[in-house]
């Protein structure tokens, strides 16, 4: 498997845990990343309607807390941010 893949298989594993309710890691990330003081727009990838409705709701997501923000931050941080910052 390439390093970036495994990588993002384990950024995936290490969020997991931190979603609760009844909102899927896809809507707690997008949420996230929606909160990001950098962030204006969120173009996420949607493969049928019902993903695409699925992604919008994320918006609808109660904030997260500092801490939240904190724990997702270090996983990106960790797992992402080697293989895809310099490209911003």
């Amino acid at each position: 498997m390439p390093t970036l893949l495994r990588t993002s298989a384990t950024a995936v594993e290490n969020v997991r845990p931190l979603v609760s309710g009844d909102t899927t890691k896809e809507k707690f990330v997008l949420r996230w990343i929606l909160m990001l003081d950098a962030v204006s727009v969120v173009i996420p990838g949607a493969r049928n309607p019902a993903q695409a409705v699925s992604n919008a709701e994320a918006a609808e997501l109660a904030p997260l807390s500092a801490e939240l923000m904190a724990k997702v931050k270090a996983i990106y941080d960790q797992d992402i941010k080697p293989y895809v910052h310099q490209r911003w």
